[in-house]
C-alpha cells in the first residue's frame, strides 16, 4: 500500500498542520498498527509521535514514509508536539480527541488550534486495488464459516458457542481476527438487530447471524438468517420474501452517482409494498474498510454520493418484537457502472 501518496494526498488538502489521533487513520497514512501515536502532518513534512514501547517498530515506519521525522516522547506528548509545530496553526480530528487533550494542546503551543472534520476519513472511502484485495479475502473467510452453519449449528448447544466456531473457522479460512463478537440470535431474539449471543440452545426455528473478520485490518460484514428444522413458518417465510426483494433492489441501487438515501429508499419501498416498513428500524447500510463503520452511509438522512471505489453494506432488516426478525447483509463495491457483491453466500431461508 503507498503511504507516501497517502500522505501527499492529505497534505494536498492542509491548510497548514492536521494533528492525526485516530489509530484507524494512522494506520491507512504510515501502517503503524501500534495503540499508541500522533502523527502532525505540515504541507511539506510532518513528525510521527509514540512512546517507548513503540521505538523501534515506528522508527522502521517512519524510515520508509517520506519527510516524516519520529519523536519518541517521555513526558507529555503536547509539549512536544508544540515543539515542532511552532506557530502553525493545527488542526484536531473533532471526531476522536477529548475536550481535555485539545485544551492542554492548545496551552502548550503558540499558534490556534482548530477542529476539523473528514480531512482523512473522505480520502479512506475510496478504497486502492490493496484494500480491495484485503476485503475480498475477509468476506472470503465469512464465506467460508456460513458454508458450514448447518454442521456447526448441529454441533454446538448455544448462541455463544456458534459465535465462537464462526469465529473458528474464520480464523482457519485467513481471518485475522473476528471483527466483534458475532451476533447470533434464535427464535425471538432475532427481533434484537444487535442481540448478544448467550446461553439460548440452538434448535429449531429462525436463525439470525451478523458477523465478520479482519484482514490485515480490513473488515468484512455479513448477515444470514435460516430456519433450522422443519419447513419455516409462514411468518417466518412472508418476512424472508420481503427482506430478500428489499435488499436486492437496495443492491441494484447502488452505483456511482447514487445518494445514501436513494439506496435507502430503494429498501424501504418494498417493505413498504409488503406492509413491513415499521419494522424496519436501522439505517439501510455504511461504508466498511480499516473501521467497521466507516463513510459513506446509507440512511433516510444521508446526501453522501456513491463513487467508484466505495464499499457499502446493504443490510435491511425486519424485526417484530417477541416474534423474530430477518436482516440479510453483503458488502457491495461500488464499479464504474454498478455494484460489485464481494460477500457470496447463498440465501436463502433454508440453507
Amino acid at each position: 500500500m503507498n503511504h507516501d501518496k497517502r500522505l501527499q494526498n492529505l497534505r494536498s488538502r492542509l491548510d497548514d498542520a492536521l494533528l492525526v489521533t485516530d489509530l484507524a487513520n494512522i494506520r491507512y497514512l504510515t501502517g503503524f498498527t501500534g495503540s499508541s501515536a500522533f502523527l502532525l502532518v505540515t504541507t511539506d513534512g510532518g513528525t510521527f509521535f509514540t512512546d517507548g514501547r513503540y521505538g523501534e517498530v515506528a522508527g522502521a515506519v517512519v524510515e520508509a514514509l517520506t519527510g516524516i521525522d519520529l519523536q519518541v516522547h517521555t513526558g507529555p506528548v503536547t509539549d512536544d508536539i508544540a515543539q515542532h509545530v511552532g506557530e502553525a496553526t493545527v488542526g484536531l480530528e473533532a471526531h476522536h480527541v477529548t475536550w481535555d487533550f485539545a485544551r492542554r494542546l492548545g496551552e502548550a503551543v503558540t499558534g490556534e488550534v482548530k477542529p476539523t472534520s473528514g480531512l482523512v476519513s473522505d480520502l479512506r472511502r475510496l478504497k486502492d486495488a490493496d484494500e480491495v484485495e484485503a476485503l475480498r479475502r475477509a468476506a472470503a473467510a465469512g464465506d467460508a464459516a456460513f458454508a458450514q452453519i448447518q454442521q456447526l449449528a448441529s454441533s454446538v448447544a448455544t448462541e455463544a458457542e456458534l459465535g465462537r466456531a464462526l469465529i473458528s473457522v474464520m480464523e482457519e479460512n485467513g481471518g485475522n481476527r473476528a471483527g466483534w463478537e458475532p451476533i447470533v440470535a434464535v427464535g425471538a431474539n432475532a427481533s434484537l438487530p444487535h442481540h448478544r449471543a448467550g446461553e439460548s440452545a440452538i434448535g429449531d426455528g429462525l436463525l439470525l447471524l451478523d458477523y465478520g473478520c479482519v484482514v490485515d485490518g480490513y473488515h468484512s460484514d455479513m448477515s444470514r438468517t435460516v430456519w433450522l428444522g422443519g419447513e419455516p413458518s409462514e411468518e417466518a417465510s412472508r418476512m424472508y420474501t420481503a427482506v430478500l426483494e428489499s435488499q436486492e433492489a437496495g443492491i441494484a441501487a447502488v452505483r456511482p452517482g447514487a445518494t445514501g438515501r436513494e439506496v435507502d429508499e430503494a429498501c424501504r419501498a418494498v417493505l413498504r409494498s409488503h406492509g413491513m416498513e415499521e419494522y424496519f428500524i436501522h439505517s439501510t447500510g455504511h461504508g466498511v474498510g480499516l473501521d467497521i463503520h466507516e463513510m459513506p452511509r446509507l440512511s433516510r438522512v444521508s446526501d453522501d454520493v456513491l463513487a467508484p471505489g466505495d464499499v457499502v453494506t446493504v443490510e435491511p432488516g425486519v424485526y417484530v418484537p417477541g416474534s423474530g426478525g430477518v436482516r440479510i447483509e453483503d458488502m457491495v463495491l461500488v464499479t464504474e457502472t454498478g455494484g460489485e457483491v464481494l460477500t457470496t453466500s447463498p440465501k436463502g431461508l433454508v440453507p
